[in-house]
């Protein structure tokens, strides 16, 4: 009788049910109706791995199911890439003396099905009360309880015990952290959460904003490329916390469920497009230029295939890879841009770093099963988008002091290239001057000689005409001769002066001396008598014996070119040729009977290289009497009438007498 005591404990422990101990080692999550009551439901559950997906509801609750239920290792339900569906049992219990309700999140991002069961303690399968049965295919307000996350709500009465039972499918991670907590607590909890991640996601967008702004007023290229980058960014942080499918597409689930993959693939081929830009690598490093834009076709070609190879294994690896190689590829080029020692590049290497090793931290997160839940890998993930931010900041403001530093030199070398044009252009005008001055010396060289060869012409023809008579010609002869070598004296030599002496090389004014007027008018006989006789022509030279002073041969040369003009183009039967005095000058007049000009044909033909309409001359005599009167100081004007004859006069003023040049006047009045 003694044994009795002893079998009956043995068969009451034997009738104990399984939920009462745990399951195979997994305890009962016991709950409190405290205001702050949080729990973390993976130290207390068992899972199953159904690659087969042929366990249904009635065999995982059944007796035998208890053996197919293995705590989950490292308090993380995550069962890494698989195609199964994945059985998730956790014993609840009641702890308070009053009804209870707590709110369970199921933290997976993506699910293909998720279905949550609650069967009270010791009750058949049948009675198992569905709290959510959510598939990928659904919207967002199919969700009993409109949160980013998947929520269950669970009751329980006082001191109940009851299972809670989750069977789920993923085509993506199948990482789901699990805990339970009051309405209170949840409700505080997640607006916390909230107010983060909305200010560090808005941190973000303002940092990148403004790096943007900034960017584009050193170059517009990189700046779109950032810009669009810093946008992708920001959407993958809002997606991987789920506010995506709740605000910005929540009736696109189908979307939704490749949208991780499509946005971190264009986030980071978008990082590296920046960079390239940025770093201006297609210029300094073409080979690494053309791999990075292979490494950004082949991340675009990844992310529009994810749309239907998504569900492969093999595809989700591959993301994961070519996830890697662009945040490697960021790093090579902004290393590449370091090495070449340009502006900015080693805060750029920083913030791309740090970015690197968060998205790593996400991706080993993914590969390794129960490392870490994935919300470490948000945090990773948003702080390394602001490092980045920061340090792209401080990547603009070294690029802006050196492109200052660049400007700066720019405008001093522009400063020493315009004093360089300044003195370049002030020679060149120097030069020009010079040129100008040569090339007028040169007219008034070529002037004199044509002047000095028009007046040679009539010495010539007294010479030729004295040695065709006899020798009563001897003092034409001698006249002619000395008035030839005075001429070339002074019309050739000194015209043949060398260039650059003096005031421009102007032409020497000959010496004034006082002398009678009647030298000039014997000259003038001598050397026009024989050519008015032979063209029967009267020439009457009026003898005057009153003094003046002037340049001789000047005077002698503008007289000789008056009367040698009356004779071979008026046309005379008489040329008087005398002197006139007033009170203030002494004036030499040529009186000529011949055809006479108008006004305006007077005026023209004074002018250098200008003919009378019946003239077969130069155009010289009258515009060499002209500038030699101009030049001597003296006054010269004509009068004609049409077919009545001319007056020319050349007055030479009193020695106490100034006159004022007067350069081929032509008065208006009628003959005398």
């Amino acid at each position: 009788m003694r044994g009795l005591p002893v079998l009956l404990v043995f068969l009451l422990c034997l009738a104990v049910p399984a939920s009462s101990q745990g399951l195979r080692g997994c305890g009962v999550a016991r709950l409190s109706d405290a205001a702050e009551f949080s729990l973390n439901l993976g130290a207390y559950a068992c899972a199953i791995a159904d690659e087969s997906r042929a366990l249904t509801l009635e065999d995982v609750l059944g007796p035998e199911g208890d053996a197919l239920f293995a705590p989950v290792p490292g308090n993380l339900i995550d069962f890494g890439f698989g195609t199964g569906r994945y059985w998730v049992r956790v014993l609840l219990e009641n702890t308070s003396s009053d009804p209870g309700l707590w709110w369970v999140t199921h933290d997976i991002p993506v699910a293909e099905l998720v279905q949550v069961h609650l069967v009270p303690d010791g009750a058949p399968s049948a009675s198992a009360r569905t709290l959510l049965s959510y598939r990928a295919t659904d919207p967002f307000d199919a969700r009993p309880i409109p949160h980013r996350h998947l929520v269950s709500e669970i009751t329980l009465a006082p001191k109940a015990k009851a299972t809670l039972l989750i069977a789920y499918t993923s085509d993506q991670a199948t990482e789901m952290p699990l805990f339970v907590e009051s309405v209170p607590h949840f409700v505080a909890r997640t607006q916390s959460e909230t107010l983060w991640i909305v200010m560090l996601t808005a941190l973000v967008l303002g940092m990148g904003l403004i790096n943007t702004v900034y960017l584009y007023g050193l170059d517009g290229r990189p700046a779109l490329a950032y810009g669009s980058y810093m946008l992708g960014g920001v959407l993958l942080l809002t997606h991987i916390e789920g506010y995506t499918f709740q605000y910005v597409w929540p009736n696109a689930p189908g979307f939704n469920n490749v949208a991780l993959a499509m946005i971190a693939l264009i986030s980071v081929a978008l990082g590296a497009l920046f960079v390239d830009r940025f770093t201006e690598t297609a210029r300094h490093a073409p080979r690494l230029h053309r791999a990075a834009m292979g490494t950004i076709a082949a991340l675009a070609a990844l992310a529009a295939l994810s749309w239907v190879l998504l569900s492969s294994i093999w595809f989700k690896f591959a993301l994961l890879a070519a996830v890697v190689a662009g945040t490697a590829m960021q790093v090579v080029l902004a290393s590449a841009a370091l090495r070449r020692g340009q502006a900015g590049a080693g805060t750029l290497l920083l913030g791309f770093g740090a970015l690197a090793a968060s998205l790593l931290v996400g991706v080993a997160g993914y590969l390794t099963e129960g490392l870490f839940e994935q919300e470490v890998a948000g945090v990773a993930i948003r702080l390394g988008f602001l490092t980045e931010a920061t340090a792209f900041s401080a990547a603009i403001a070294l690029r802006i002091r050196a492109a200052r530093r660049e400007r700066d030199h720019s405008l001093r070398e522009q400063l020493r290239l315009s004093e360089d044009r300044l003195y370049l252009s002030e020679a060149l005008r120097r030069a020009e001057d010079d040129r100008l001055e040569a090339s007028r010396a040169a007219d008034r060289s070529r002037e004199a000689l044509a002047s000095a060869a028009h007046d040679i012409r009539q010495p010539l023809t007294s010479l030729q005409m004295a040695l065709s008579g006899q020798g009563e010609q001897r003092e034409s002869v001698e006249t002619s001769l000395n008035y030839l070598r005075e001429i070339v004296r002074v019309g050739l030599e000194e015209a043949n002066a060398p260039l650059g002496a003096g005031d421009a090389d102007p032409v020497s004014r000959g010496s004034r001396e006082r002398f009678t007027a009647d030298i000039i008018l014997r000259n003038i006989k001598a050397m026009f008598g024989a050519e008015a006789a032979d063209q029967g022509t009267a020439l009457r030279v009026v003898t005057c014996t009153k003094d003046l002073v002037a340049d001789p041969l000047a005077l002698m040369r503008m007289v000789g070119n008056l009367v040698s003009n009356a004779l071979q183009h008026a046309g005379p039967d008489r040329v008087l040729v005398g002197c006139r005095r007033s009170a203030t000058a002494l004036c030499l007049e040529v009186h000529d009977t011949g055809s006479g000009l108008s006004l305006a044909e007077l005026a023209r033909v004074t002018r250098r290289g200008e003919t009378g309409a019946t003239s077969g001359g130069h155009g010289l005599g009258l515009s060499i009497v002209t500038e030699l009167a101009a030049e001597h100081g003296l006054a010269f004007e004509m009068q004609s009438w049409p077919g009545r004859g001319t007056v020319a006069r050349i007055c030479v003023p009193n020695d106490d007498t100034e006159i004022v040049l007067s350069r081929a006047s032509t008065p208006t009045g009628e003959a005398p």
